[in-house]
């Protein structure tokens, strides 16, 4: 009987243990591990993202995150938009304009603590309609200006509209920039959008592994927000920056969601 009492301390300690460490490996079931990507390993998914030579619309799909991404910032509603992420424990991608960070230089400092930052080319222009040393200029004045406000240089981009070609795509390889678009276009810059449309959209197409588009620039997005990180914590889900997704879930080899060329 004493051998069997000394036994118990230690069978309880094994039910207890295992499952914990089970529960936290760095396995084939990523759904299971609150795991948050050092930085290094968010550096090694963006540069092998970038070595597959095309732009990503969405991650793997076999993760829990999704990555909600904001345009057009910073603006006067930054710091509203990074109180409700804040509040939420979520991270984000903001690609930003670089003639507006002389007007908010302290929101885009701000940002960085909350997510990470992109080029979204100097001034917003329609790149595939500018020679191709103006698309070097948009990228470089932005790349400049994010580096003398920030210490450093972001490593994606996204071209304003979804406009690009051969042309502006090698433009942003020659600066070492990862392309990023999404699968889920929230709608909140089209005519008479509100914040339940915008909810609306982003909800019917939330899934593991989504890149979401939406912009800082607009009041009825902030509003949605709340309602959108409610839904993804709900669904098991969680929001996180894009090098964190590439890091969690990279993309498959062809990326299968909507938007992505040959995509659902």
């Amino acid at each position: 009987m004493a051998g069997v009492r000394c036994l118990t301390p230690i069978i309880l300690l094994a039910l207890f243990v295992v499952p914990l460490a089970s529960g936290s490996r760095v396995g084939p079931e990523p759904y299971r591990r609150p795991h948050v990507p050092l930085q290094w390993e968010q550096r090694r998914a963006v540069a092998h993202a970038l070595q597959q030579g095309t732009p990503v619309y969405c991650g793997g799909g076999r993760s829990n995150a999704v990555a909600l991404t904001f345009d057009d910032g910073p603006g006067p509603f930054s710091a509203e938009l990074l109180n409700v992420l804040r509040d939420e424990g979520a991270h984000a991608t903001f690609f930003l304009v670089g003639n507006r960070l002389r007007d908010w230089p302290q929101a885009a400092r701000a940002e960085t603590l909350l997510g990470v930052l992109g080029n979204h080319s100097w001034s917003h222009a329609h790149l595939t309609a500018l020679p191709r040393w103006l698309v070097w200029l948009e990228l470089a004045r932005t790349q400049a200006s994010m580096s003398a406000e920030l210490g450093w240089k972001p490593r994606l981009f996204r071209a304003p509209y979804e406009l690009h070609d051969a042309m502006t795509d090698g433009v942003a390889r020659s600066f070492g920039l990862l392309e990023v678009f999404w699968s889920v276009d929230s709608g909140d810059d089209v005519r008479h959008a509100t914040t339940r449309s915008v909810t609306r959209k982003v909800l019917r197409g939330l899934r593991p592994g989504a890149i979401v588009l939406m912009h800082e620039i607009h009041p009825w997005t902030i509003r949605a927000l709340p309602a959108i990180l409610h839904a993804i914590r709900a669904r098991g889900l969680r929001a996180v920056s894009v090098p964190e997704l590439l890091a969690l879930d990279p993309p498959a080899a062809h990326q299968h969601c909507p938007f992505a060329p040959g995509g659902d």
